[in-house]
């Protein structure tokens, strides 16, 4: 059995565990929906995690590990609370507030944890990278609680988690088995042309056939069939940028993979890098199409 071959079955395996999992937790309503709200937690935190462990650079600048896991828990429950805060008797405009008072005090812990345990060297890039975690991970992933929330909201996060992984691992493997052209991309120069476009084939294909597969089962057709292809194309592209500014982070740590959690795939942000961009720049999407 050659590397590639062995490297590809581990892939296979954990994903075939993975999916399942969240799956259910994607699906499932039980206890006011607070499945999703797990679902994000874990993912954000690990993936949190991960980040902070590559951008760690000693005493250069170093971020906030404990401050900012904790502040990501909160935000994830301000997002619960904005997506289903009506299920407990209260309005949205509670969200903002909270949003408020969190932002408020997660600037004054970092500032004070600066100010008084640190030296000054490497403050701004302390308190830099650790706000853009939570930012660009824990902000950006958890619009999936808000995707849940709307009408059809499983089949949004599913519909949306099928396109960026199927172009995921069709470039993955139309660039192992056909990839000729170079990308010469300065984040990522190994990766192929021939890739790229196997992956954004088949994520267009897997926008339509889900589409239609719903249209089947519930006899409805949430997107009208040039909508889908632009939408298929629209994500795909999205999850390849995802997937590139994961692939900036790491290069500049000088590492491969941000963690070894997931066999085969390497850390938890390795997973979902790409759903990262997706989830939330498609919820608004729906937003604007009238969904709710």
């Amino acid at each position: 059995m050659t590397d590639v071959t062995k490297a590809t079955l581990i892939r296979i395996v954990s994903a075939l565990i993975m999916v399942p999992v969240y799956l259910l937790l994607i699906v499932t309503d039980w206890l006011r929906s607070t499945p999703i709200l797990v679902c994000s937690v874990v993912i954000t935190l690990v993936c949190l995690y991960e980040y902070y462990a590559i951008t760690d650079r000693g005493e250069e600048g170093r971020p906030f590990v404990a401050a900012g896991m904790a502040f990501a828990v909160a935000l994830n429950v301000v997002m619960y609370c904005f997506a289903f805060g009506g299920l407990y008797g209260y309005g949205r405009n509670v969200f903002f507030w909270m949003a408020g008072g969190i932002v408020a005090l997660f600037l004054i812990c970092a500032l004070v944890l600066q100010l008084f345990t640190r030296p000054l060297k490497g403050a701004a890039y302390s308190l830099g990278v650790t706000l853009f975690g939570l930012v660009y991970i824990v902000f950006s992933f958890s619009h999936i609680i808000l995707l849940k929330s709307l009408e059809n909201g499983a089949y949004y996060i599913i519909i949306a988690s099928i396109v960026v992984i199927l172009n995921d691992s069709a470039a993955y493997f139309g660039g192992i088995l056909m990839g000729r052209h170079k990308t010469k991309f300065p984040v990522s120069p190994n990766k192929s042309w021939e890739g790229y476009f196997s992956g954004l084939v088949i994520g267009v294909l897997s926008m339509v056939i889900t589409n239609y597969v719903y249209a089947y089962f519930f006899n409805k057709f949430l997107f009208g069939p040039l909508e889908t292809v632009i939408l298929g194309i629209a994500l795909s592209l999205l999850g390849n940028l995802g997937d590139l500014a994961e692939s900036a982070i790491k290069r500049d740590g000088a590492i491969k993979d941000s963690g070894r959690i997931v066999p085969g795939h390497g850390g938890l942000w390795d997973v979902v890098d790409a759903m990262i961009l997706t989830f939330p720049l498609f919820y608004y999407y729906l937003i604007i199409k009238g969904v709710s």
